[in-house]
């Protein structure tokens, strides 16, 4: 009955101690960068109706949603993804603001994934929506705050792929096809199998006009930089694929006025979600991790679904997927403090406390021991990897002992503000 008491589902994971710090620090710098770049912050419920994400815009299919009943038998689910329940909120509780709307988040999302797969169902996602704008300006500052965001974090080495979802639908929107046909070919395309693609295309070519074919047959090859938007323009003159391609070249080209395009490819072979992007599509990889670790775009008809038409673009940085990115170009470490432990007898808890209140007014860790003996508070310090380990005597003076070098200095109470403030001058970390 209990044997799965010490054990965590599937998907799951703790989070401890030096990843935890490592975790927490990311996140208050991204929502750093959001709100000094004019983002405002909310958090959604983490149990939200079905419905929510039930519909022709939804992003997830419903058999990778975690559902639950409430006391009225009604469907729930654990919040999949966060771009539907700012949709939501941004047509209900916001529709009377002024727009755009410029919203930002960091919140947990739950997906059920294949237990082979090594994804985690439970991820930690940060992110910015700018709602109520159609102008290619906001496609581009979503893009730059997203490679903002990466640099900040010390990440090298990535790439943010840059796609346009009306390219693929102007391409197809006169195809003899229905939509199963349609989606099979946006799949084929998109996972870049290019014996199938052909196959599938000769089976088709009744329904497929010369020009069309010619195009299809070499789209998921249409990778690298900006020129790829020039050969691709050659080859078609459909009206609604020629404006995708002006618009991602417009983006493009706003990025690299600013020094950024280095950090983009043009990849018109990404046609994912293709019932709801509407625009504008990128995605974000390291060469660490094979998922991507920020992925976003242009959604015009997402907020529309809960009663107000407004159109939409964004981006969700996968934050997990970035500390493990870190964590193999060996950049992330663990963020070190000057640490104290300060052992005491009873009758100098007021004397220990204002000392730590001391240290920790500097910046700096300072933590009471618990132990009653000396010498089994010595051992916790350096099994903690304490750096100085503090007691004192009955004169009020203390000892502070450099657990590194066994040095021990004895200070009055008076000395101990200079001496931290040396500590600290000195760098030592």
């Amino acid at each position: 009955m209990y044997k799965w008491k010490k054990y965590i589902p599937e998907g799951m994971r703790d989070i401890l101690f030096e990843e935890c710090i490592s975790k927490v620090k990311m996140e208050n710098e991204f929502r750093e960068l959001y709100i000094n770049s004019g983002f405002e912050e909310l958090i959604s419920p983490t149990i939200e109706f079905y419905d929510v994400f039930n519909g022709d815009n939804n992003t997830m299919e419903q058999e990778k949603m975690y559902k639950l009943f409430d006391n009225k038998g009604r469907i729930l689910v654990l919040r999949p993804e966060m771009t539907t329940p700012i949709a939501r909120i941004a047509a209900t509780k916001l529709k009377e603001q002024a727009l755009p709307l410029k919203l930002c988040y960091t919140s947990n999302i739950f997906r059920v994934n294949e237990n082979f797969n090594g994804k985690m169902d439970e991820i930690t996602q940060s992110g910015i929506e700018i709602i109520g704008t159609a102008s290619l300006k906001a496609d581009a500052e979503v893009i730059i705050t997203g490679i903002n965001a990466l640099l900040a974090t010390g990440l090298k080495n990535f790439k943010i792929e840059l796609g346009q979802a009306e390219f693929f639908k102007g391409l197809t929107e006169e195809l003899n096809m229905d939509e199963e046909a349609i989606e099979k070919l946006r799949n084929l395309i998109e996972n870049k199998n290019f014996a199938a693609l052909k196959d599938f295309i000769d089976e088709n070519k009744p329904l497929i006009k010369e020009e069309e074919e010619i195009i299809l047959r070499e789209l998921p090859s249409f990778f690298g930089g900006i020129e790829v938007i020039s050969k691709a323009r050659s080859m078609t003159t459909n009206k609604s694929a020629l404006q995708a391609l002006d618009s991602l070249e417009c983006v493009y080209l706003m990025i690299d006025e600013i020094g950024l395009s280095s950090y983009l490819a043009i990849d018109l072979g990404m046609v994912h979600h293709i019932n709801y992007y509407t625009g504008i599509i990128f995605r974000g990889y390291s060469n660490e991790v094979g998922n991507n670790i920020l992925s976003g775009g242009r959604y015009d008809k997402l907020v529309g679904k809960f009663g107000e038409d407004m159109p939409a673009t964004g981006l969700a940085i996968n934050v997990d997927n970035i500390l493990l990115s870190l964590k193999k170009q060996s950049l992330q470490t663990s963020p070190k403090k000057i640490n104290f432990l300060i052992h005491y007898e009873k009758e100098s808890l007021k004397l220990a406390y204002n000392t730590a209140m001391l240290i920790r007014n500097e910046g700096l860790e300072a933590e009471l021991s618990v132990f009653d003996n000396y010498e089994e508070a010595l051992r916790f310090a350096k099994n903690k990897n304490k750096k100085y380990f503090i007691s004192f005597s009955e004169k009020a003076t203390l000892a502070i002992i450099d657990l590194k070098s066994d040095v021990i200095e004895e200070l009055q109470m008076i000395e101990v503000n200079n001496y931290l403030l040396n500590l600290i001058g000195e760098g030592i970390n």
